[in-house]
């Protein structure tokens, strides 16, 4: 029963740790923003990416839709029997 309460005092310890840890992470990632606020305007602004050029599509060639559509019958065939 010793080694229970033991383990479980840890776990609460350990877990409290991490919670005051990520509680102080929370508070000075909030004041470092709020600090820094002021001096936003020292650095432009990234200009705007360009959306690269949609490749032109080459139509598809009738070989291979024919395959893909004999494909698909014969799927459809042999899942119907």
């Amino acid at each position: 029963m010793d080694m229970i309460k033991s383990g479980l005092i840890l776990l609460v310890a350990g877990m409290g740790t991490t919670f005051l840890f990520l509680i102080i992470q929370a508070v000075i990632t909030n004041a470092l923003a709020w600090l820094t606020k002021p001096f936003a305007n020292i650095l432009p602004e990234p200009a705007p990416k360009k959306a690269p050029a949609a490749p032109a599509k080459k139509p598809a060639e009738s070989s291979d839709e024919g395959e893909i559509v004999a494909a698909i019958a014969a799927v459809l065939h042999h899942a119907s029997h």
